[in-house]
């Protein structure tokens, strides 16, 4: 049943909302059962609901309306199995204004968008809705059943809703959903401009979103811990940057967002997103750091685009007690003229964890594939774990695949980014800073593959460690000696340290490798239970525990490749290729078994492994998945699962 089943007053919502409300019943169902004559809701959002009916009347806000809905949206999922079901209001006979639904809306009969059925004296203005809409009788995308009632100044989105008709509004495209001029030539009264008015009712990030209610904090939230302010689109994330005041807030990622400055209101920026350098310093930053978190929610940035001077990044500036995580950056294009430029952040005094960024970073000093500086001071540390850069890292001095200069943390970490620049150019970190007892940089399990260059201190793992020191690089590190092209881990230390270990590509896509040096895999205790790591032995370097794939291989047409695993038949377990359906790669004969070496005569039940042959028969990208599992057992869960991203050009 509703949560409310009747109201007769005011429910003024004062610019809040309500999230993850769900409720079955019958009819009259919402949030609102019913709203009776004279009663009020204003200024109140519902968050991803979930509202079943098998009745009549079925809204995401209001079932039954008779009074006035003001200045409210929902999102979420509307269904009903009778009549009268809408995003917003299943039956309006009241008065809605300024109001909006993103809903996805099904039923049976009068299934619209924003409002079900609009009777008598039902009014709608200055409202819209953009959610796919579909049932077996009278549907609309805005209103589906109008009788009596009034629309005006009204809109719903043709394409995002499936729908070409409603029983009152104006369809439009979304770009014409997106674009300002659609609301304001019919009176929408928007925030900057006073010819519709001075209430500044409404706001819009031209082209890359729709319209929101003035009152709206991003896409939901009350930015708690436990309920922190939800990001999901382009305007979101803009708007959180232009809103310093904000920087000490939660948030949290809920969609992929693309930042292509090829989509429509796309933008090529020219200083970092969240947390710029304002002003007109030529070095030093003005701004505001970003003190809260920042959770990615396993979500990714795409496309970021930024031609600018210093401090470049999605951030500016992390301020000590920071913390970004489970955020992907993919496709970055940051161009920089200055120093502390980074696909993530310019400058880092707080924590990066399992985070990535892929694309292109250029600048001239301190320039990283994902924190241009990671900082260390007396007060506070800079830390970066568990994550990783891949792509090009281009500058001056002190540039790293990963950090350009890092007087802070930087743990269970790898780059395979291509790294060229002239003074202090690392695969890993360019310049692991040692100033004293305020900055005393720390490398530790970490790896690079990717070929590096430069005139002066080039290491394959680290570039320099300042002032000779060197900070603490190590322990158990690594770098690729074929593929980094350099002479040394190193390159102002001769010779490494200890910590710092060269081994070849064979050598370094070989769990023994790292498993001899005390690294944390997935299916091993001996060095610990946090699974850091996990690797497709023969086939990859080692990979973030988090990553979708155990691996990623390239091959040619014609070429055969060996997945080889840890098995036990003896169990009943067994290896099992699964999802090959149109698949550009087929298997070369059954799987085969080859023992752990025991002795002689061998031990009796003796796991060992397990090697498939795949060979290469069509170009294309695909998901190589395997099961560990018992074949009798249906239903049940595998034991184990292994994926690879296969890549034939």
């Amino acid at each position: 049943m509703a949560v409310i089943p009747l109201l007769g007053g005011t429910f003024d919502g004062s610019g809040y909302a309500i999230s993850h409300l769900t409720t079955d019943g019958v009819g009259c169902l919402g949030l609102f059962g019913r709203l009776e004559t004279g009663a009020e809701v204003k200024d109140l959002g519902v968050v991803d609901v979930n509202v079943v009916g098998s009745g009549s009347h079925v809204g995401g806000l209001v079932g039954d309306n008779r009074g006035t809905v003001a200045d409210c949206y929902s999102t979420g999922t509307i269904s009903g199995y009778w009549w009268s079901v809408g995003g917003l209001v299943g039956q309006n006979c009241g008065t809605l204004t300024q109001c909006y639904s993103s809903g996805t809306v099904t039923g049976d009969g009068d299934v619209g968008g924003l409002v079900g059925s609009n009777w008598f004296d039902g009014t709608l203005t200055q409202c819209y809705s953009t959610g796919a809409v579909s049932g077996r009788d009278e549907v609309g995308g805005l209103v589906a059943h109008n009788s009596g009632g009034v629309v005006t100044a009204s809109f719903w989105d043709t394409q995002t809703s499936g729908q070409a008709t409603s029983a009152g509004g104006t369809g439009k495209t979304t770009a014409e959903m997106q674009t300002a001029k659609t609301f304001l030539d019919v009176g929408w009264d928007f925030v900057g401009e006073t010819a519709n008015g001075t209430e500044d009712i409404w706001k819009i990030a031209e082209g890359l979103g729709y319209p929101r209610l003035a009152w709206e904090k991003y896409s939901g939230g009350t930015q708690e811990p436990t309920d922190p302010y939800q990001i999901a689109t382009a305007a979101d994330l803009i708007a959180l940057g232009e809103t310093p005041e904000d920087y000490d807030k939660h948030f949290i990622l809920t969609a992929d967002i693309d930042l292509d400055p090829n989509l429509p209101g796309g933008k090529v920026f020219d200083k970092a997103v969240i947390a710029p350098s304002v002003g007109n310093a030529d070095r030093e930053y003005g701004g505001t750091p970003f003190y809260g978190v920042f959770d990615g929610n396993r979500h990714t940035i795409s496309h970021l685009t930024i031609k600018g001077k210093n401090f470049l990044g999605l951030f500016g500036w992390l301020g000590g007690g920071a913390k970004v995580k489970n955020l992907g950056l993919a496709g970055v294009s940051i161009t920089g003229s200055g120093r502390w430029i980074g696909g993530l952040a310019g400058l880092s005094c707080g924590s990066v964890v399992s985070c990535h960024s892929t694309g292109a970073v250029s600048g001239k000093e301190r320039v990283g594939g994902l924190v241009g500086y990671n900082a260390g001071s007396d007060y506070t540390y800079g830390c970066v774990t568990t994550s990783y850069a891949a792509g090009t890292v281009i500058g001056e001095l002190e540039i790293g695949g990963l950090v350009g200069a890092n007087g802070g943390d930087v743990a269970s970490c790898y780059s395979s980014d291509r790294v060229s620049g002239t003074d202090r150019v690392g695969g890993l970190v360019g310049a692991n800073l040692f100033v004293f007892a305020s900055e005393l940089g720390l490398v530790m399990g970490c790896y690079s593959s990717g070929a590096v260059s430069g005139n002066a201190h080039v290491g394959g793992l680290v570039g320099s460690g300042w002032f000779g020191g060197g900070g603490d690089i190590g322990p158990d590190s690594f770098w690729d000696t074929q593929t980094s092209g350099a002479l040394d881990g190193v390159g102002d230390l001769d010779p490494d340290p200890n910590g710092v270990i060269d081994k070849t590509t064979a050598e370094m896509q070989t769990a023994k490798t790292f498993l001899d040096a005390g690294w944390d895999f997935v299916g091993e205790t001996a060095n610990g239970t946090e699974d850091i790591w996990k690797i497709a032995e023969g086939l990859d370097y080692p990979r973030l525990w988090w990553e979708p794939y155990d691996g990623r291989v390239t091959v040619v047409l014609g070429q055969v490749f060996t997945v080889t695993l840890e098995s036990n038949p003896s169990t009943g377990y067994r290896w099992e290729w699964v999802d090959h359906q149109d698949s550009i790669v087929e298997q070369m004969g059954e799987a085969q078994f080859k023992p752990r070496e025991t002795g002689d005569p061998p031990l009796v039940g003796a796991g060992g492994w397990e090697s498939f042959d795949f060979k290469a028969v069509h170009p294309g990208q695909m998901t190589l998945k395997l099961v560990y599992r018992r074949p009798w057992e249906e239903g049940v869960e595998p034991l184990k699962t292994f994926s690879l991203q296969v890549t034939v050009p």
